[in-house]
């Protein structure tokens, strides 16, 4: 019975703490005894591991995949998923969303959680994230689109124009898979304005996830691209490219 109620413990520690992010409920599970694999004692220390993602992956969801419990002990093995939108460990944010697998380990005392002890596959994570190359020591680019648009801005549609790519701009480098974006600019002797836009996309799935986003995002917003460009009388050209393979 008690192993039992230990990992229905868990599963309301994973539901209904982590996932849901109400942490100011730990100390129903968390003993004040408790102390963690390099020694932190208390609530406190269990909490700050935890704690330490939400801000930087505010979509954190941490998913069971199996759970074991035999005597004191319940061993989980993790599934951890988020979207890195704030610096973490000093990355920078990447806007990438992740998944790295892992096994926790709690010992549980009186109903409570004294220990507990997690290994994730800390390689994977720094791999997603970008900030190791691949196995052969060289990024790899075979994968990455590029999207480009070329338009042709009227001077008098110059201001409306920015505004808007401004806005789409800040939206695409929320989305997943978005890895970076340029914009060039240039003036023709009648003085309208000449855009390009090069946004880097980690794939062609990740591009094609993006355009359904960002059509959502329009129909949400009720804009309409192609009166857009019709009102303001600009012009737009768009191709895919990918990195030359010599």
């Amino acid at each position: 019975m008690d192993m039992i109620k230990n990992k229905e413990a868990i599963r309301f520690l994973y539901d209904s703490i982590f996932n849901a992010k109400q942490f100011e409920k730990l100390p129903i599970l968390i003993s004040d005894n408790y102390t963690n694999y390099i020694g932190a004692k208390g609530v406190a220390a269990f909490r700050k591991s935890v704690t330490e993602l939400t801000p930087a992956f505010p979509d954190a969801q941490w998913k069971i995949e199996d759970i074991i419990a035999e005597d004191d002990k319940v061993v989980v093995k993790q599934i951890f998923t988020g979207t890195h939108k704030l610096p973490f460990q000093n990355i920078n944010p990447t806007h990438k969303t992740i998944s790295v697998n892992g096994i926790a380990t709690y010992i549980f005392k009186n109903g409570k959680i004294i220990f507990s002890e997690i290994e994730t596959d800390r390689f994977s994570f720094l791999q997603q994230l970008g900030t190791l190359p691949n196995p052969s020591g060289q990024p790899n680019h075979s994968n990455t689109i590029f999207l480009i648009d070329k338009f042709f801005v009227p001077e008098s549609s110059v201001t409306e124009f920015k505004e808007r790519m401004a806005y789409n701009r800040t939206f695409i480098k929320n989305l997943s898979g978005f890895v970076s974006d340029k914009v060039l600019e240039n003036h023709n002797d009648s003085g309208n304005l000449i855009i390009i836009t090069v946004a880097e996309w980690e794939n062609q799935d990740k591009l094609n996830e993006a355009k359904i986003a960002v059509q959502a995002e329009y129909k949400r917003i009720g804009f309409n691209p192609q009166e857009f460009y019709e009102r303001l009388n600009i012009k737009m050209e768009r191709g895919q490219y990918q990195i030359f393979q010599e």
